[in-house]
């Protein structure tokens, strides 16, 4: 006998989109404790990640999308186990300037991802002293 296939019909404000992508999330005073994850689903105004159950999170943090230098202050509204479900609360593009507090999130992504920020042109210091005439050689 077979048995019949419940359908879960979800109720959401925003379609969501299947992803794979590389994440950490940090937390703590000065967002110097991290944890890295998957991000498994993305919509507009959250994630649902997968993060190993060891960590402690805290409900408030901050998500960094590794692949797109996109950080995001998060709250965690629902965890089971290995997979937690974050709401946004602001996004931040890692390429340009942040917030101070961000400071550390940029740097690591720059690290992790191998660009490195731009930065103004070299400015060459102004001359103080004529340039010195060329050498001769003694033959």
């Amino acid at each position: 006998m077979m048995h019949a296939q419940r359908l879960q019909i979800e109720n959401r404000a925003e379609p969501r989109v299947v992803v794979k992508l590389p994440g950490r999330l940090f937390y703590g005073p000065g967002l110097v404790m991290w944890a890295d994850c998957v991000i498994r689903n993305l919509s507009a105004s959250g994630a649902k990640v997968d993060v190993a159950a060891v960590f402690a999170l805290p409900s408030r943090l901050v998500l960094a999308d590794l692949r797109n230098g996109v950080a995001f202050d998060v709250v965690m509204k629902w965890r089971r186990g290995d997979v937690a479900g974050l709401q946004f609360q602001a996004r931040h593009e890692l390429r340009s300037e942040v917030e101070e507090r961000l400071a550390g999130v940029r740097g690591v992504w720059f690290g992790l991802s191998g660009l490195t920020p731009t930065s103004p042109p070299a400015v060459s210091a102004p001359r103080t002293s004529a340039p010195l005439p060329p050498r001769r050689s003694s033959c």
